[in-house]
């Protein structure tokens, strides 16, 4: 057991865990608090919660880990299409989807395409989350079985069921609180850890040469084109297509917000990108990658032989962080989707506000469960399965979405063709692995946009209603309570 760093991590939990309690009751006070914070969250708040939920351990354990064992191409191609979310994000659909005055993305389906659709989007929602919390809960297992010595198995379940509490507890409120703490605990703790890499090794072309000294296919291209393009596709899209990160926008105050929280997100996130290829040069320097178990470790292996106790717990800290900023923003999605989108929507629809509140409570805790169950026999590295989760994301809802958003013509029946084709073509090609690792989007994202086209012209235009709510979304004047 890592004492100190014990120590430092049981503080940061228990804090995390007090700012859930002191939200509960503005949370539960009503819906739109529970699940939007009253849509009254400013720039500064909005963009660290958002840059918080996108930075998951796959941006720091993940990314540094992949880069070492798959080589640092597979990191840029990891960082320049993680870096270029915000910016994607901002210009297509930020402003826009924050008009429609929703609270969840099922929701602005139903808006835009009707129920159908509406109850499509929740299964994959709530399927693509529960399966985005694995990478998230196994990173929390490696961290707390090194630094607390106790068995993988019972650290997932203590820190997975440790961060659900205070989710459960405060809704976005809480979440968006401790995003922002989270988000400055990140930032510091690899900036702090890639000055000490970078004074050690002279600068970073000494850190470099000495990496490839050590690893000498650090530098290589290891895997076929098409993973390094289906992987950067999967990032560039994932805050367009996640539902965690798209309900950042609903949070906001009104569109100039959420787009302006998306412009300083960006920056936030290009520095854990450049700290993140320092502390990869430093783990490839360290030459130990054959030597574990999970490679996903060489993040802890480098807090470990280049910083001293007090520091390696605020690192840890700064890894718990990335993981518990991401996995509760999943919670709240698949929690939203079940609780508001379903229960509300189809089967009790004089449900109080309070009941629907509460069973969000119990959908999160119980999509919790399944995750930690499943992450107990994780199935690859955490960097992968992000990269799976967000390229199925991106073929089932991306262009369902955008042209959503831009295209007045697109229809009930495109957008249930471009979802369903662009979902199954993606199971087809990840289950008979019939393309390189991740590389899948390249060809599932095309077919759910061709799907959608085709359908949408070749079956009724939405009603005149629906084209005059396509125009709202872009009619640049935001209305009170939207």
């Amino acid at each position: 057991m890592q004492v100190m760093q014990a120590i430092i991590l049981g503080i940061y939990l228990l804090a995390m865990t007090f700012i859930g309690i002191y939200f509960t009751r503005r949370a539960h006070s009503s819906e739109s608090d529970y699940w939007t914070a009253g849509k009254s969250i400013n720039t500064f708040v909005g963009a660290f919660a958002l840059f918080a939920a996108i930075a998951s351990s796959s941006s720091l354990m993940g990314a540094v880990g992949s880069g070492v064992a798959l080589g640092v191409p597979f990191l840029f191609a990891y960082g320049f299409g993680a870096v270029a979310i915000l910016p994607f994000t901002m210009f297509l659909v930020s402003g826009q989807i924050r008009r429609a005055g929703v609270s969840t993305l099922p929701e602005f389906f139903k808006q835009r395409f009707g129920n159908s659709v509406q109850i499509i989007a929740v299964v994959i929602v709530v399927v693509g989350m529960t399966f985005y919390m694995v990478p998230q809960l196994t990173a929390s297992g490696l961290i707390g079985s090194y630094v607390l010595g106790i068995d993988y198995t019972t650290a997932v379940i203590i820190l997975g069921l440790g961060f659900t509490l205070y989710a459960a507890l405060g809704g976005m409120w809480a979440i968006t609180y401790t995003d922002l703490i989270q988000g400055a605990v990140m930032l510091i703790g690899m900036f702090i850890l890639a000055m000490i890499i970078l004074t050690q090794h002279n600068g970073f072309l000494s850190l470099f040469e000495d990496a490839l000294a050590v690893t000498p296919n650090f530098g290589d291209v290891t895997q076929p084109w098409m993973s390094y393009f289906g992987l950067f596709l999967a990032f560039l899209w994932f805050g367009i297509v996640s539902p965690s990160a798209v309900m950042r926008n609903f949070a906001a105050r009104d569109a100039k917000t959420a787009r302006r929280s998306a412009m300083w997100a960006c920056l936030l996130y290009l520095l854990i990108f450049v700290f993140g290829l320092v502390v990869a040069s430093g783990g490839a320097a360290l030459g130990i990658a054959d030597t574990l178990d999970n490679q996903d470790m060489i993040f802890v292996s480098v807090i470990d032989s280049y910083m001293p106790p007090i520091l390696a717990g605020i690192m840890f800290a700064g890894l718990l962080a990335a993981i518990m900023s991401s996995a509760d923003a999943m919670l709240l999605a698949i929690s939203a989707g079940i609780s508001r989108d379903i229960y509300k929507e189809y089967i009790k629809k004089d449900a109080t506000e309070k009941s629907v509140t509460r069973l969000g409570f119990l959908v999160m805790v119980a999509a919790s469960i399944i995750g930690i169950v499943i992450a107990l026999d994780p199935p690859q590295l955490i960097a992968i399965m992000v990269g799976w989760v967000g390229g199925g994301l991106l073929s089932a809802f991306g262009f369902p979405i955008v042209l959503g958003l831009w295209w007045s013509r697109a229809n009930t029946a495109g957008a249930l063709a471009g979802m369903l084709g662009g979902a199954i073509t993606f199971l087809v090609l990840v289950s008979t692995e019939a393309m390189a690792l991740v590389a899948e989007p390249i060809i599932a994202a095309p077919v759910s946009l061709v799907l959608m086209v085709i359908v949408s012209l070749v079956t009724k235009e939405p009603s005149p209603a629906i084209q005059a709510q396509v125009e709202r979304y872009h009619s640049h004047i935001d209305r009170p309570g939207e």
